[in-house]
Parts: C-alpha cells; structure tokens; sequence
C-alpha cells in the first residue's frame, strides 16, 4: 500500500476525536503523523461515543491545557467532537497559529470500534471531520474494526501508510470528508484498500430489558443484528479484510425525488 509524498513543506494538522483526548487511539494518531508538521491537538474532556454532530448550546465549553501520555500536550473541551473542531478552527488555532489562519488537514481518531454503514450518522469521530468540511478543510476519520483484540499500534501503522497514499495521489480536497475503517488486527495486515459507498442496509435492534431495585422498566441498546454486508460497500469491504475508504458529503438533499416533489406541491 505505500505511496511516497512529499512532506518537507510541513503542514498545520489538528487532531481530535470521540473517544476522548486521553484515548490510546489519539496517542496513536498523533504518533503516526507526528513528522508531517506542527500538530494542534484538541479533542473531547470525555467519550463522546455516538454523539453525532451534536453541538453544545446550553452549557460553557471548558477547555484545559492537559499533557497526553505520549508527552504531547493538547486541549480538552467539555464539549462534542464537532464542539472541538469549531472551537479550534474560530478560537484555539488562530491564536496558535499566529493569525495564519486554518490548519492544512483535520485527522480525527483512531475510533475504538467501526464507523461504517449506518453507524456513520451516529459517529463522533466522523461528525468531527465533517465538521471540518464545513470549514472547507480536508479532513480524515479513522477507525478501527474491533473483534477481541485492540492494537493501535497496528492501527496507526496502516492508518499512515492509507494516508500516504491520500496525499501522494493528492485526492484530499477541500469540503470533503474521507471516512477510513481499518479491518481488526486478527486479520492480519490488510489486503489493501478499497473505495467504497456507505452501506445503507439497517439491521435489527437489540434491546437489553431490565429492571432497576425499585422495579423501574430500563432498557440498554446492546447492538444490532441481521445486518447483511452488501457487495460492494464498506461493510463488505471489511468483511474481506480490506480497509475502507468513503468519500463524504454533508449535503443531505434527495436530489432524485426533487423534482416530483416539486410538480406535487409547489404553486
């Protein structure tokens, strides 16, 4: 999968997340690009798991200057992953940055888990590099596939070298958000790569049904079944031992049924 690129220009990258700026997974991201530039480090106080692209309006966002385990240092914001990434691109960056405007490139992750067919609608991680298309900055989501075990080592590894091959065939553009899923490490190292669409195929819920010590009807959302990996899609792609890589775009218009709607119901 390697692509040589040429990176002796440096660029400005600010790295997030969903799973919190303490999260394995960050460390990792930012470990595996730390020689591409200056890395501006912002990202959830904490998991911020299926938040979407939900934003903060009722309460302050707090930021802290916290130090990582790698020994980067970074912000954490008591806010969502979109929260982060419009706080960075406005505020934190700018101030960092010297005026000098907005970073080259948004990476966000390593997710802990897939972020691929319907799930994307609910993933933080991809909300925030969508979050950065709408800045007009390209942007990157990682995640990784979880069986039983977690390496984010192996992750970072193949996370760089899909990047590599991003930048060297110079696809990252302005306003588009590319969503990567890295098959589980079990796997071994991955086949390559694929471009796929998301899939649309929508499982089962499961429900967990409990009671609470004082007889109080609760339920926990445990996971869903029955979805079936259409050919084709990045949920196939995963299942052959691919990574996948999705194209993104945050214009949610059905531009199929417009123009019926239209003869229906406009004067």
């Amino acid at each position: 999968m390697d692509v040589i690129a040429d990176y002796s220009n440096g660029m400005n990258i600010l790295i997030t997340n969903d799973d919190g700026i303490l999260a394995p997974g960050l460390s990792a991201l930012a470990n595996c690009t730390e020689d591409l530039g200056r890395l501006f480090i912002v990202a959830p106080e904490t998991t911020q798991s299926a938040a979407a692209h939900s934003i903060t309006l009722t309460a302050p966002l707090i930021c802290a200057k916290v130090q990582l385990p790698s020994g980067k240092s970074g912000y954490s914001v008591a806010g969502r992953p979109a929260d982060c990434v419009k706080l960075a691109m406005v505020e934190l960056l700018p101030s960092m940055l010297d005026g000098e405007g907005r970073p080259d490139m948004v990476l966000s992750g390593i997710n802990a888990g897939s972020n691929i067919g319907i799930n994307v609608l609910y993933s933080g991680t991809v909300a925030a590099a969508i979050e950065a298309a709408f800045f007009k900055v390209p942007a990157v989501a990682f995640s990784l596939c979880i069986k039983d075990k977690i390496d984010f080592d192996y992750a970072g590894r193949v996370a760089r070298q899909v990047l590599n091959r991003l930048m060297g065939h110079h696809v990252m553009k302005p306003g588009v958000a590319i969503n990567v899923n890295i098959p589980p490490v079990e796997c071994g190292w991955p086949k390559g790569i694929r471009v796929v669409p998301q899939s649309t195929q929508c499982g089962s819920n499961i429900f967990d049904r409990r009671l609470d010590p004082r007889g109080r009807l609760y339920f926990w959302l445990t996971g869903e079944t029955g979805i079936e990996a259409e050919r084709g899609t990045d949920l196939a792609a995963i299942a052959e031992d691919y990574v996948s890589v999705t194209p993104l775009m945050f214009d949610l218009t059905n531009r199929e049924e417009m123009g019926e709607l239209k003869k229906m119901v406009e004067d």
